[in-house]
């Protein structure tokens, strides 16, 4: 075996070869298939016309069931019109005609007048028993009848005797009011003639029902169960919506059931036949398709083996050439970095050199040193860049008022909606600040308008609205409290139910040039990283709706706020901790710079040291990034071990605040000037008195 495999492995057009065997199955398996299918959709239709012939049967008793009720209620209206039952009623004359008919029609019973109360004001035969009382046993229908004013078929029930009958009933009428109700009272010997009349097929069962589960007629002998639970005589599934059921029979037979309602009644009709007659029209489909499906397994898993085989080795090729093109492309983003870094470094490297050499031209020294700020301003845009390649910066967020922007942001959505598309905005005055990068925000409602401008090639309106929402839970599960919803509608061809899943995959589209599918996978990494949802309702053929949830903004400050917040008092002493000694002394020099005392730690474990022996910081201002124990730890615990200190961070990339990590402390990115630097101080100065006054007040 292992001699053939080698030889196999090793001829030349291997590989050929291989791709043809794949396509010749490839060939085969639609045949095997389409058999498959054929025997299925045999087996189909042959259980289709058993369930047809089931439910017509089940549809011919509720009809014909319906028109002898229909008969017993027109010769009851017929009666009740007679003269003789005008009040006050002539009850001899009344038992005659109802003793005439009763000859003609034996299945009724009883013949009875009675009042508006339920008691028996006549009965046809007379009562044989005087004890019991004279009122009718299903008063439920009775009083139904007083109420509508209208014939009724009543619920079948067991008499006094213990024999099941039920009542048809119709109103006597008098200008227009209910002076009494006429009722015949019919064994259920009446419906099973019906099905006698009408013939099943050897072996099928069939029952009639009330609407209380009750049994009133069944084509086989039990006499004993009629007006007791139907369930006794046969257990079957709760109909609901479905045409057809299965049950079990009181012999324990398993059964195919059709139902019918009885039209001007509440009772239902059902027609079986025995499952396993049912089950016979599935037996040969099953074989067929048995054998079928092993012989289409077969040829499957062959050519499963192959496709996987071959899907391996081009994988190996398509990622050898996707790791080229990815090597190529960090190479080249890589070198571009170096070069801008490069350059950024030259201008410091000439920079020194030149002030080393030129100290005392203070003119040549101011030339070079704004050099060196404009690199540094370069130097920080190019990491700020990244950031956003990367996606995971969010440090652009800043509390906007969308209201405020709308005419900014109407005029942006026009010019992307184009003149195809009528644009209508609606936004509310008083809409609650939200806490998103404002950039971000236009791009997502920009890819919105295009997304309903390309679904509507022949023009129509596009709706965006903006309004406040008191409980976001009440329209997301994903999201609590208050917020603002903002909806981008058109009236496009809609999403597909099978698409819709899918709407925000990155690369995802649905477009016929193949576009590349990033502008609803960029509405959902906005609202995300916002901490909001974007969700969508889409119905084919009428268009869709995509709403964007944002949590309503925790404070708002607007620039005077902001100005009157960060003025005051430089703090006198501060704690300065960086594990960067070139950091730490440049720090360190630039507060001294403004008479400031400074003391220097390398570490947040070294700043605690320091901390327990002197109380007299007012501000300790650490970076981020360092080994052991965190800035963010670090400024964690001096909050609550020394509240009377403030606390100021810097960092030049944090991972903690790019995953989305939220801080109350003020934040320095890297590089910063000496303003916001002395901002930073004042606001973490001014924080700190703000939480000791409202310590003050606590008992």
């Amino acid at each position: 075996m292992l001699v053939f495999k080698s030889w196999w492995s090793s001829r030349p057009d291997w590989r050929t070869l291989r791709t043809f065997l794949l396509l010749l199955l490839c060939a085969l398996i639609p045949i095997v298939v389409m058999g498959g299918i054929l025997g299925q959709s045999l087996t189909d239709k042959e259980k289709a016309a058993l369930d047809d012939a089931i439910y017509r049967k089940a549809s011919r008793y509720g009809f014909a069931l319906s028109r002898e009720l229909e008969t017993h209620i027109q010769l009851l209206s017929v009666l009740s019109e007679s003269p003789r039952l005008d009040p006050p009623f002539q009850t001899a004359e009344f038992t005659k005609i109802a003793e005439r008919l009763r000859v003609r029609i034996p299945v009724w019973e009883y013949v009875r007048l009675t009042d508006l109360r339920g008691n028996i004001v006549v009965s046809v035969p007379a009562l044989a028993d005087r004890s019991r009382t004279n009122t009718v046993v299903d008063l439920e229908s009775h009083n139904a009848v007083v109420a509508a004013a209208s014939a009724l078929i009543g619920n079948i029930s067991r008499g006094p005797h213990g024999l099941p009958a039920f009542p048809i009933r119709v109103p006597v009428l008098r200008q227009g009011k209910v002076v009494a109700i006429l009722s015949a009272v019919i064994r259920p010997q009446a419906v099973i003639n019906v099905f006698k009349a009408n013939g099943l097929p050897e072996g099928w069962v069939g029952w009639v029902e009330d609407n209380k589960g009750r049994l009133v007629a069944a084509s086989t002998s039990q006499l004993a169960l009629l007006g007791g639970p139907a369930a006794a005589f046969v257990k079957h599934e709760q109909s609901g919506e479905m045409a057809f059921l299965t049950g079990e029979h009181v012999e324990g037979q398993k059964l195919r059931i059709s139902l019918a309602p009885v039209a001007g009644s509440n009772w239902t009709v059902y027609c079986a036949m025995p499952l396993s007659r049912y089950a016979q029209a599935t037996q040969r489909g099953f074989l067929t398709m048995l054998a079928v499906g092993s012989f289409a397994l077969l040829l499957s898993l062959a050519a499963v083996f192959l496709f996987m085989r071959e899907l391996r080795a081009r994988r190996r090729d398509e990622e050898a050439i996707a790791s080229g093109y990815r090597l190529d492309a960090l190479g080249k983003l890589t070198g571009g970095i170096a070069h801008d870094i490069n350059n950024l470094l030259m201008v410091f490297q000439s920079g020194t050199e030149s002030i080393k050499r030129r100290r005392n031209d203070e003119r040549r020294v101011d030339q070079i040193l704004e050099g060196m700020q404009q690199a540094v301003a370069r130097g920080k845009t190019l990491t700020q860049r990244l950031l956003q390649f990367s996606r995971r910066s969010n440090q652009d967020a800043e509390t906007i008022s969308i209201y405020a922007r709308s005419p900014s942001i109407t005029d942006l959505l026009r010019q992307a909606a184009q003149d195809t598309v009528i644009l209508i905005t609606e936004f509310e005055p008083a809409l609650w600040e939200v806490t998103v990068d404002p950039g971000a925000f236009e791009t997502a409602l920009i890819n919105l308008v295009t997304n309903g401008r390309e679904a509507m090639p022949e023009g129509g309106d596009i709706t965006v609205t903006a309004r406040n929402v008191q409980e976001m839970s009440a329209e997301t599960p994903k999201l609590k409290g208050p917020g603002v919803a903002i909806t981008v509608s058109d009236g496009g061809s809609g999403i597909t139910p099978d698409v819709l899943p899918r709407v925000f995959e990155p690369f995802f589209t649905t477009k016929p040039d193949g576009g590349p599918g990033l502008g609803l996978s960029q509405v959902y990494s906005f609202a995300l990283r916002s901490g909001g949802v974007v969700t969508i309702a889409s119905v084919p053929g009428r268009g869709s709706a995509f709403t964007i949830y944002l949590p309503r903004a925790k404070s708002s400050v607007d620039a005077a706020d902001r100005k009157s917040a960060i003025t005051g008092e430089l703090p006198r002493s501060i704690l300065v901790v960086d594990d960067n000694a070139t950091s730490l002394a440049v720090t360190k020099s630039a507060l001294e710079d403004h008479g400031i005392e400074v003391t220097a730690a390398s570490s947040g474990s070294a700043a605690l040291d320091i901390l327990r022996r002197q109380h007299n910081f007012q501000v300790v201002l650490t970076d981020i990034r360092m080994p052991g124990m965190s800035g963010i730890q670090l400024a964690h615990v001096i909050q609550r071990d020394y509240p009377a200190i403030g606390v100021s961070l810097m960092t030049g990339y944090s991972e903690e605040l790019e995953s989305g990590i939220s801080v109350s402390f003020p934040v320095l990115t890297k590089p910063f000037t000496q303003e916001r630097l002395i901002e930073a101080l004042l606001q973490a100065s001014s924080r700190t008195n703000v939480r000791l006054n409202v310590l003050s007040f606590r008992k």
